[in-house]
């Protein structure tokens, strides 16, 4: 015998909700369990379940409709059978003899035969008055809008009583501009050549400051914030390619070359610029180099993102070190005073899922390195544990200065900042 899978009524005071995702069709089989739908209103969404095995043999909403809530999302029955009419034709005798067609303020028209509401449907809002949802969002709708650094409020609704759901997330972002110049600061003044500092990931052009001062060049010192890092969050790119794409983007408003330097991640994207064409990289100092190899340490990103606390974060973080100790408390405070900003570990992730996959590093700069025929030095820890060293030594070229700390990890800056600074001179100056 056929059983209804009931549109669920996700706020106490309503009555209806809008289906925005359909996990079957007619004809599909289901078991005990499966997600079948996926509907929402202004106040939440709600994943439905099958809660009986068996066929869809009814399915009168669609993707986009606006259904009544305690009315039949779809049936399940056995193959073959079909729902008794009385149950979607037949109207209570005391209603009205013609359904009405509900719409949405985005004129999407139900399902021609939905089963018949209990009480006349309310009239609906014009086009013309959508605004702003303001609190007013699906929570689905306000996890894809952090995600891709939007705000909620700024979004017009089309949802339930103006709300901002999914569709209206969605069009958003396809309407948001994915490019832009990163946040590009001066961090010394300086004469000639600029120095621009690019950093790793998760952290920011900030993290720089302590090792700038210490260099002793006359040159300019500048940074940039990768996308989806500090002053870059809302910066859509994601993958390596953008990311290159981004800062190259950046480094071409300066009208001149540089010299880059470069840290994991921030490395293999300095790398990468130089064998564009379109800019004058100078010198290459690359310190614990991402892209030379395949390996990640996928435990560490993952870590990394989803700690919350200043105690499971410096866990983490201890990862990226030789000795413990040389972790300053301040450095991990001032990265989870950084996470304070609404949508940064969102960004982040989806920087991480578009250039790592699990433990391997979904992008490689080796050809890059070995074409590169600058004033270029390598800067690597025995002991790390992020990026392996045998495979940065594995990738390296001849004509390169590699330079293996020991009892260093992934942060030489941090924990040889003295040896680095000296380098990263010596790099530069060499460039004449």
């Amino acid at each position: 015998m056929a059983e209804a899978i009931l549109v669920p009524q996700v706020g106490q005071d309503l009555t209806e909700a809008k289906v925005v995702e359909l996990h079957v069709k007619l004809g599909d089989k289901v078991k005990k369990g499966d997600l079948v739908a996926v509907v929402e209103s202004e106040k939440a969404s709600f994943e439905v379940e099958a809660f009986s095995e068996g066929v869809v043999i009814s399915l009168p909403w669609k993707v986009g409709d606006v259904a009544t809530v305690l009315e039949p999302l779809m049936h399940v029955g056995a193959e073959g059978e079909v729902v008794a009419a009385a149950k979607t034709a037949v109207p209570d005798p005391v209603q009205t003899a013609v359904p009405q067609t509900v719409h949405t303020p985005a004129t999407v028209p139900v399902s021609a035969t939905p089963a018949p509401v209990p009480t006349p449907a309310p009239a609906p809002a014009p086009v013309e008055a959508a605004v702003s949802g303001g609190d007013r969002a699906s929570p689905v709708a306000r996890r894809m809008a952090a995600d891709h650094g939007l705000s909620i409020g700024r979004i017009a609704g089309t949802g339930p009583r103006g709300a901002v759901v999914l569709r209206d997330v969605a069009a958003a972002v396809a309407a948001a501009p994915a490019g832009g110049a990163l946040e590009l600061r001066t961090l010394q003044s300086g004469q000639g050549t600029p120095v621009v500092f690019i950093h790793g990931f998760g952290a920011d052009l900030s993290s720089w400051r302590p090792l700038v001062a210490r260099i002793g060049l006359g040159s300019p010192m500048m940074a940039l914030d990768l996308p989806g890092h500090g002053g870059s969050q809302g910066h859509g790119a994601a993958d390596f390619a953008a990311l290159v794409d981004a800062v190259g983007a950046t480094l071409r408003s300066l009208h001149g070359g540089v010299h880059l330097v470069g840290h994991s991640l921030g490395a293999a994207v300095a790398a990468a610029l130089t064998e564009r064409g379109d800019l004058d990289v100078r010198s290459l100092t690359l310190i614990a180099p991402a892209g030379l190899g395949a390996s990640v340490d996928g435990d560490f990103v993952d870590g990394f993102l989803s700690a919350r606390s200043e105690g499971a974060l410096a866990a983490w973080m201890r990862r990226l070190v030789s000795d413990p100790a040389s972790l300053a408390p301040v450095l991990v405070r001032a990265t989870l005073a950084a996470r304070d900003e609404a949508g940064l570990v969102p960004a982040q992730t989806r920087v991480a899922r578009g250039v790592f996959e699990g433990s391997t590093q979904l992008f490689n700069v080796a050809a890059a390195l070995r074409a590169y025929r600058g004033p270029c030095s390598v800067i690597a820890g025995r002991d790390d544990a992020i990026v392996p060293l045998r495979e940065i030594e594995a990738a390296v070229p001849a004509h390169v200065a590699l330079h293996r700390l020991d009892r260093v990890g992934h942060l030489p800056q941090v924990e040889a900042a003295d040896l680095v600074q000296t380098v990263i001179a010596r790099t530069v100056r060499s460039a004449g």
